[in-house]
């Protein structure tokens, strides 16, 4: 009887293959963290859209600029590319000004909502977080964040395409004093 056919010889070549496949894992993901731009075989089951993009429903906040989203049967952290809220205290740390404040208005913005996700040139950063300009109705939520004041535009390369915008639009809410500009202006 051929080795391969027993059940034994069966087990031990799908154990095999499974090895291999995990062991071209870490290439894989270092290939994505580190710029090679998100690809549809890099989010796994996941996929994206013909576009490039991802349709999410938001299941809840962390802050003001980290949801957990469902993309199909996953619950998968997104961390919003470029901009950037202050801390919240909710978890034990220290808080900063206004961070509860911008957690609670993307709380009241996009729970529950089906967003779309947008990617630039990484898929997830060092934390396993997908990284992803935010629209929801075909607002760009990320720029809605520092435009009204509960972000700061954080340009962060090589995720930088919106990064024009985001210093734009923090200097018209520095300028008009909205948010953070006049809450937190001893700061």
């Amino acid at each position: 009887m051929d080795r391969a056919t027993t059940p034994r010889g069966r087990r031990t070549a799908a154990f095999l293959t499974l090895m291999s496949t995990v062991a071209a894992l870490p290439g894989a993901a270092c290939a994505v963290a580190w710029g090679s731009g998100p690809s549809a075989s890099a989010l796994g089951p996941i996929g994206l859209a013909p576009d490039g993009t991802v349709a999410a429903v938001v299941l809840s906040d962390v802050d003001g600029d980290t949801v957990h989203v469902r993309v199909g049967e996953r619950d998968e952290p997104v961390r919003f590319i470029g901009v950037n809220t202050p801390e919240v205290d909710w978890y034990g740390g220290r808080g900063g000004c206004y961070g509860p404040t911008s957690a609670l208005y993307t709380r009241h913005r996009l729970l529950g909502r089906t967003v779309r996700l947008v990617f630039d040139s990484r898929l997830r950063d060092m934390y396993g977080r997908l990284l992803a300009y935010v629209y929801v109705r075909g607002e760009l939520f990320n720029l809605t964040l520092v435009r009204m004041g509960y972000a700061t535009a954080d340009p962060v390369p090589p995720d930088t395409r919106m990064a024009g915008a985001f210093a734009a639009a923090q200097s018209a809410a520095r300028a008009a004093g909205r948010g953070v500009w006049t809450a937190c202006s001893a700061g």
